[in-house]
């Protein structure tokens, strides 16, 4: 048998009501409303109406538009989404872009993730770089080496770890849209937050734990503990702090 034979990949087009079976595809688009049996493998996924997966998704690119729901877990390169996703399953993908809605059952893994609208996950959320102007509710650990978030909306994490952690309340200026403006009384809440430099705004936390550490406008933390340097700005709340 010649192991490098080139598998034939056909295209799936879905544009009215009907539901086929998964497989191996090139491209795969959804206009109207479509279900899938079964895994799915291809190089491009396009959804512009309505989907629901009953098995697993792996494709190099992805576009959500519409609403997509995967029963399974969702693997490969690239994801943008505006409209409304739900994975059952495990997430690992090289990019995310979130403009609409994510709502994830289990953990999310990614080099990057740019949210600029809704993530929810029951599990964790693990990136190299997490970039955030919207909303997110983590159940487990959201843990990166960059994370940069601006505060929208109140926002929620079980654990947060990582190499640079900075949050901030976001402009007030500048909305992501004329339906999702940005809250003065935005808080993020967290157990535990640990991380090497970190600078807060607006954050609620139990404990914080650091090499350098800045408490700024609006945070109220019961413990900060430090290696090199703890800063506690105007109107903060710290109720204790100690050099370890």
């Amino acid at each position: 048998m010649n192991q490098n034979k080139k598998i034939s990949r056909g295209n799936l087009t879905i544009t009215g009501s009907s539901s086929v079976m998964g497989g191996l595809y090139d491209s795969v688009k959804i206009v109207g409303e479509g279900g899938i049996e079964g895994d799915t493998d291809c190089n491009k996924l396009k959804c512009v109406g309505t989907l629901e997966v009953n098995g697993s998704i792996s494709a190099d690119k992805m576009s959500i538009v519409g609403t997509c729901d995967v029963k399974g877990g969702l693997q490969g390169g690239t994801l943008k989404t505006s409209g409304t996703l739900t994975v059952g399953g495990i997430t690992r993908l090289r990019e995310l872009g979130i403009s609409g809605t994510i709502d994830s059952k289990d953990h999310i893994y990614s080099e990057r993730v740019h949210l600029r609208g809704s993530l929810q996950t029951l599990g964790d959320c693990e990136a190299e770089a997490f970039t955030a102007k919207g909303i997110f509710e983590i159940g487990g650990l959201l843990n990166a080496g960059k994370l940069d978030i601006k505060l929208y909306r109140d926002c929620k994490a079980h654990e947060i770890g990582g190499g640079q952690i900075n949050i901030k309340k976001a402009s007030l200026l500048h909305p992501l849209s004329l339906f999702f403006k940005p809250s003065s009384s935005a808080r993020l809440s967290v157990s535990v937050m640990e991380g090497d430099h970190i600078y807060l705004e607006n954050t609620i936390a139990d404990i914080v734990r650091g090499n350098k550490v800045v408490i700024g406008l609006g945070c109220e933390i019961g413990l900060v503990e430090y290696k090199e340097h703890f800063e506690q700005r105007k109107d903060a709340v710290v109720r204790d702090n100690r050099k370890v």
